[in-house]
């Protein structure tokens, strides 16, 4: 997701895209998520806002905190 959200493959839809992969390759290897799409948590992500234990925690349905730029 992180690779996917940070490199600009489409002129448009990046984010989506990657949410998308993700949310499939879980679900192909049987795991599941409950996570809803969020343009700003994939915007945090974009700008290396989260680490990967917070993306992984969120993708698991654990809260994860409010993106802010610094």
């Amino acid at each position: 997701m992180i690779g996917l959200v940070r490199t600009h493959h489409f002129a448009s839809g990046n984010r989506r895209t990657a949410y998308l992969a993700t949310k499939g390759f879980l679900e192909m290897n049987g795991e599941s998520t409950t996570v809803v799409h969020d343009p700003r948590v994939l915007q945090g992500i974009r700008e290396g806002f989260y680490t990967r234990d917070e993306i992984e925690g969120w993708l698991k349905g654990h809260e994860i905190k409010e993106f802010r730029r610094t």
